[in-house]
Formats: structure tokens, sequence, C-alpha cells
């Protein structure tokens, strides 16, 4: 072996000494082989070469099997033999998927895109068949660095282990209410939405109450859970809660109702001082900021829209200060963009900015685990100028997702942003992405029409 050879293997496994360099030398000598369990107290060893592009679906499917298939299926030989049965896949792809055979001959040719399994149909049936109260949708729509995370984030919802969505104790709620719930939320939002249409599911204690009304705005079901809060609203209790308040305000600005929102938030910033509450302040910030362009709007003052952005982008850097977050960072960059524009401040100011939002964003704690945050490093480019950046890693996601991994509430709430970015900067490019993401989200809603 040469040292090409060698140098090689040290940046491919991240090795730090000689007995990991020794390990790998051996595993390295197998091949396509891949050792399937986790080393204790190590994500597993592919994952280990994935952390670059996430794990990848066939190592999930691995691991999905170690957990919730091995004592049903002594042996993979017989997993493989259900599998065959129960889904619509080949012998061959399905050895390849357990063995990680797939990945590693990827990996091999740097084609990272084909880490992930392309057939929709194949996990919907994989996942079908698990024998768990799960949507099969989340095991394969985000992405984790390694295995243990996949595990402790995907897996850990069952009727025993489920916590109610409230911060309240859930002491709070009995242990009929908390199956209740349980059996009334943990589904998909169509039946969800079924579910809360009958007032026999929303009889219990108040917190119960309060856990489907969060549950159901979670969701995009608004008016379902802003029937359930005034249920809520004659105990005097809840109007001193601090969910129940974050929540009246996160719908009273859906429904465009910011200034009555904005007084809510600021009766419960007055609670929490002299503390900070980032979610109170984050939704504080985004209150302001809608009002703002809300106003700016039917008036045209740009002095006073200054001036509550200033405001709202004060707030923002100071809760990214306190919690290093991609969320009000991102949004700290939006608005001095959108200021600088209205001074009309000249090009060497424009890239005094971003030079201070690469600090910024290299400062943040930041792991893509949904659209949310994998649309914000897209937002960060935009925001840089990296245009061609930004479009390639969107048409790369596109190409290797299905249409219904990615909620029509993500895309048109991501087009809204930057149409209202883009009445400030006027850049062409910008509108070539805003053009892709409606092309999608067309294209999304053609292809959801034609399965109902």
């Amino acid at each position: 072996m040469n040292l090409d050879k060698v140098a090689k293997l040290l940046k491919k496994y991240n090795i730090k000494d000689i007995e990991e360099l020794e390990y790998y030398l051996n595993v390295d000598s197998k091949s396509n082989e891949c050792i399937d369990d986790p080393v204790e107290n190590k994500n597993c060893i592919n994952a280990k070469c994935y952390e670059d592009i996430f794990v990848p679906d066939c190592r999930k499917i691995v691991e999905i099997y170690n957990k919730y298939f091995k004592n049903d299926f002594k042996s993979k030989k017989l997993f493989i033999e259900y599998l065959i049965e129960h889904t619509n896949k080949s012998e061959s792809s399905i050895k390849n998927y357990l063995s990680c055979k797939s990945c590693n001959q990827q990996m091999e040719k740097s084609i990272n895109n084909s880490l992930k399994i392309s057939d929709s149909d194949f996990k919907k049936d994989f996942c079908f068949n698990l024998e768990i109260k799960l949507n099969y949708m989340t095991l394969f729509e985000r992405n984790y660095i390694s295995i243990n995370q996949f595990l402790a984030k995907e897996h850990r919802v069952t009727k025993e282990s489920f916590k109610s969505t409230s911060n309240s104790d859930d002491t709070n709620l009995t242990k009929e209410e908390k199956e209740k719930l349980f059996e009334i939320i943990y589904v998909s939002k169509k039946v969800l939405k079924l579910n809360l249409s009958n007032p026999k599911n929303i009889e219990g204690s108040q917190n119960y109450k309060m856990n489907l009304a969060l549950a159901a705005f979670n969701r995009n079901l608004v008016e379902e859970s802003s029937q359930i809060l005034t249920l809520l609203s004659t105990q005097k209790e809840f109007n001193a809660d601090t969910k129940f308040l974050q929540l009246k305000a996160k719908i009273l600005s859906n429904q465009k109702n910011d200034k009555e929102a904005i007084v809510i938030l600021n009766k419960l910033v007055e609670m929490f001082k002299p503390n900070i509450d980032t979610e109170t302040n984050n939704l504080l910030s985004a209150s302001i900021k809608r009002d703002a362009f809300k106003e700016f709007k039917l008036y045209s003052d740009e002095v006073k829209l200054r001036e509550k952005l200033s405001i709202a982008k004060e707030m923002y850097f100071s809760i990214y200060k306190l919690n290093h977050h991609y969320y009000p960072a991102l949004n700290y960059m939006y608005l001095e963009s959108i200021i600088a524009y209205i001074d009309n401040k000249d090009t060497t100011y424009i890239q005094v900015l971003k030079n201070q939002y690469s600090t910024i964003w290299s400062n943040i704690e930041y792991r893509i685990t949904d659209w949310w945050s994998y649309i914000a490093n897209v937002e960060y480019l935009i925001l840089v100028g990296k245009y061609k950046e930004a479009s390639h890693t969107l048409k790369e996601h596109f190409s290797t997702i299905d249409t219904f991994e990615i909620s029509d509430f993500n895309i048109f709430s991501t087009i809204r942003q930057l149409k209202l970015y883009s009445e400030f900067c006027t850049d062409n490019e910008l509108l070539s992405i805003i053009t892709l993401l409606e092309d999608y989200e067309s294209n999304a809603n053609i292809e959801s029409a034609k399965k109902y």
C-alpha cells in the first residue's frame, strides 16, 4: 500500500491514531462489505464515512432491521424473504440495501445523490410493515450525521414513551388522557383534522385540551387550534400561561392580526424580565416585522418601515447572541440587508455586510434535520450573493426527494419570504430561484392531485 492510499484512508475515516488506522485498514480491505452494528460508544463505521452527506437510506434500513425486526427475524436471510413478499423490490436490491453495498459502491463513485433510495413505493411498503405507530415519512425525509442520532430522533415514539406536546408536567395528564392524546394526534394531518372534528375527542382536562391545541397548530390546522384555545380562554390560570399566550399570539399572527399579537407578546416579555425568553422574543420580532411590512404596503412610509424593522432586527440579533440558533441569525441578516437597500447603501457597504454574515453563519449551532433548517442554508447563500450555489443546492435536493416529502406550507412560506426580500433586492438571480420554487410547488400540486 502506497502513501497516497494511506492518506485517502486517513481522510476517509477521519483516523487520529495508529490503532484506528490498523482497524480501518482491515475494514477497507473487505471492499464493499459493511459492518452492520454500531461500535460501542461510537457512531457506526459507515456513518462515519458519511459525515458530509448524512446517513443514507440504506444505512437506515439496516438500523431499522436491528431495532424493530431482529427479534422476529433472527437472520437477514429471513428478513429478506419477508421484504420480497411485502415490498416491490427484487431480492438483489434488498440484499444490497441490507449489506450497504449500494452505499459503499456509490461512495467509491462519489455520487452522493444516489445514496438515497429513490423508490418511494419501497420505502412506503417497508415502513408500512413496521409494527409501530409511526408516520413512515419521518424515517426517510430527514438527514442525520450519525446512526445514533437517527435512532434517538426517529424511533422513540410509542404509546409507552409518548410525551405530551406542551411543556406542562405530564403528571397533569391521566394515563387515559395520555393514551387518548397519542391515538388522536400521532396520525396523518388528514386524520388529525377528522379527529378534531369529533367533540368527544376534545373532552378532557384543561391541560389535555392545551396539548390538542398545540398539536393542531403545529400541523397547520389553525382554525381547529383556535377553536380549542377559545374553550381554554375562560380559565383564569391559562390567561397567564406562557404556552397559552404564545399560541394565542401565533394564531393571531397567522390570521394577520399582528398588532393584537404584539400586545400579548409584550405582556409576556414583561413577565419574563429581567430574563429573555427566546421563543417569546422570536415571536415578537416576527410580529413586529410582519406588521411593519403590512403598514408599508398601505402607506408606503419608508421612515416608519425602517424604524420598526430596526427594532425587530436588534431583537433578533440579541436572541442570536444568546443561543446562536440559525433562525434569529437568518432573520437578522434579512432585515439588515433590507434596511441597507432602503438606505441606498453602495456595493462596498453591502459586501461588508456579506462578510459579517459569513462570520455569523460560521458561529451558529446548525444541523439539517428538516425543511426549515435545510432551506435556511439556501437562504443564507442567497443573502451573501451565492445564487448559483443556492440554485444548485435546491435542484439537487428536489432531484433526490419525492414530492410528498415537502409540504405545501413549507414551499409557500419560503416563497413568501423570498418575495418579500425581492421587493428590496431586485437581483434577477434571486427571481430565478423564486421561479424554481414556484415550479416545484406547481409540480408537487399536480402530483398530489393525481393521487386523490
